[in-house]
């Protein structure tokens, strides 16, 4: 059986196998053609319902955008005034991934969304790109979405990592990252009550926390987002 490359000790995926079997389908098999241990990875299955931490957080008060300005909390996402159910449940089962890290003990891991698809030989490139990591980090994006890419000069033929374009501008999108605890722990003090959708909410969160922030490039992963999922590879 592999494991993922050092220092990443565990992978969780915000998917819904019930509810996305296409996607399952298709990241179940890509671990299984891969010998992943199913020791190192957990889908994540919404639990605002059974998990009795997320009863404290009254999601649905924090996004009435009239009680949020009576107790003086930030105001509104880009694109419109309150957050959608299928957004709200995307930030509640990332705060659950990061109580779940911390309670497990680890101290680097790698968090997809449900919608990711696998560049070729992907495992081999991302042990090249770990294995090239700058000495300090928080927070790194695996996947260009949104085709955010950094500038490249002419020296930057073989280089792999590259701080975002603009120092609050961490994510580029959220569909693959990896973060270090450490920081997983930080964000989840202050995530509540949120303000975005998930990606603007990091960027928020790793900007509050003065995060080391690192873009791979070329990326290694895409989003799938709209299109059909394979159900083997």
């Amino acid at each position: 059986m592999q494991v993922f490359p050092n220092p990443i000790d565990h992978c969780y995926i915000l998917c819904n196998p019930a509810k996305e079997p296409e996607r399952a389908a298709y990241l179940e098999t890509w671990f299984e053609t891969n010998h992943i241990s199913k020791l190192k990875y957990t889908f994540c299955i919404p639990t605002y319902g059974t998990d009795a931490w997320f009863q404290t957080k009254e999601p649905w008060l924090y996004y009435n955008p009239w009680i949020r300005q009576q107790a003086g909390h930030r105001i509104a996402n880009w694109s419109s005034k309150n957050l959608k159910a299928g957004e709200l449940s995307l930030l509640f089962n990332f705060a659950l991934v990061a109580k779940r890290a911390i309670q497990e003990g680890h101290s680097v891991v790698m968090i997809l969304e449900s919608d990711v698809l696998f560049c070729e030989d992907f495992l081999n490139k991302l042990k090249e790109a770990m294995d090239a990591l700058p000495n300090e980090w928080d927070f790194l994006s695996l996947s260009a979405s949104a085709d955010l890419k950094p500038i490249r000069g002419e020296a930057d033929a073989q280089r792999l990592w590259f701080p975002p374009k603009q120092p609050y501008f961490h994510t580029r999108c959220t569909d693959s990252m990896i973060f270090r605890v450490s920081m997983l722990e930080k964000i989840l003090n202050t995530f509540f009550p949120c303000a975005e959708v998930l990606d603007w909410e990091l960027n928020y969160q790793l900007t509050l926390h003065q995060s080391k922030s690192w873009w791979l490039d070329p990326p290694i992963l895409r989003q799938g987002s709209g299109k059909e999922y394979p159900t083997t590879l």
